[in-house]
């Protein structure tokens, strides 16, 4: 059956990495670092990929669990009161 959070978790992580893919390729900004040996320059788009990394890992965590809330309240419906007996 269809489950919005999965559906709304695989947008999100799906639009983080177009960004990064729009920032790749349309992107001209670099991190200059300098340093003793000589200057080193970082595109931006890795700061925006780790970024991106992150949060797919965090997303999915939270919309792709099936949750522990599931198993508690499987418990608590096994646990049905016994109906008295008649008679």
């Amino acid at each position: 059956m269809f489950d919005g959070k999965y559906f709304w978790g695989a947008l999100v992580i799906i639009a983080m990495w177009v960004a990064v893919l729009v920032i790749g390729v349309v992107g001209e900004g670099e991190f200059f670092v300098d340093s003793p040996g000589g200057d080193v320059s970082i595109p931006v788009v890795w700061g925006v990929a780790l970024m991106a990394l992150i949060g797919s890992v965090v997303v999915a965590g939270a919309a792709f669990r099936d949750g522990a809330g599931s198993k508690v309240d499987e418990a608590k419906q096994e646990e049905k009161p016994i109906p008295p007996t008649e008679g």
